[in-house]
C-alpha cells in the first residue's frame, strides 16, 4: 500500500477512533485552531485531556454563565470529559498498530474506530444539545463563535 494511502486511512482511523469529545474545545477562543502545530503536538503526545480541559475553562470563562445554567455545564462539561479522557491511550494504541496485521484487520480496525466515533458524536450531540439549550442567545452566538473551526491555508496550517 502506498504511504499517502496509509496515512490517510491511520488518520481517518486515528479521528474516529478517538471519538469527536475535544472537537468542540479546539477551536481558540476566536474561533480559530490558532495554536495548530503546537496544539497537535500535544495531541499526538497523548495529552488531550489537559489540552481539552484548558479550552473548557476558556469557553465556561467566556460564555458568563449564571447560576442557573451551572448545572447544565457540569453536565456538558462532563460529557466532553469523559470522551477525552480515553483518547491519548486510544491514539498510542492506533500508532503502534497501525501498520500491523492483513490488510482486512486494519479495515475493520478502521471500521471498529469509525462505528465508536459515531457513537462518541451522537453522545456529545445529545449533551450539546441539552446546554445549548439553557443558554441564551447572546451566549448561544458565542459558543457557536467559540467553537467554529476556521481554519486558513488547508490542513495542517493554523492561523
Amino acid at each position: 500500500m502506498k504511504r499517502n494511502m496509509k496515512m490517510a486511512l491511520a488518520g481517518i482511523g486515528l479521528l474516529a477512533m478517538t471519538g469527536v469529545g475535544a472537537g468542540l474545545v479546539m477551536a481558540d477562543g476566536d474561533g480559530s485552531c490558532r495554536y495548530g502545530s503546537k496544539m497537535m503536538r500535544s495531541a499526538w503526545n497523548g495529552d488531550f485531556k489537559g489540552m481539552a480541559d484548558g479550552r473548557l475553562e476558556r469557553l465556561h470563562a467566556d460564555l458568563n454563565l449564571r447560576a442557573d445554567q451551572q448545572a447544565a455545564w457540569g453536565e456538558f462539561s462532563k460529557a466532553v470529559s469523559e470522551q477525552v479522557a480515553g483518547m491519548g491511550e486510544k491514539a498510542k494504541a492506533w500508532r503502534t498498530s497501525a501498520g500491523t496485521g492483513t490488510a482486512v484487520e486494519r479495515l475493520e480496525r478502521v471500521q471498529q474506530g469509525l462505528d465508536q466515533g459515531r457513537a462518541a458524536l451522537a453522545k456529545l450531540t445529545t449533551e450539546t444539545r441539552r446546554f445549548y439549550g439553557v443558554l441564551d442567545p447572546a451566549q448561544q452566538k458565542r459558543f457557536d463563535e467559540l467553537t467554529q473551526h476556521r481554519r486558513h491555508g488547508g490542513f495542517g496550517h493554523g492561523v
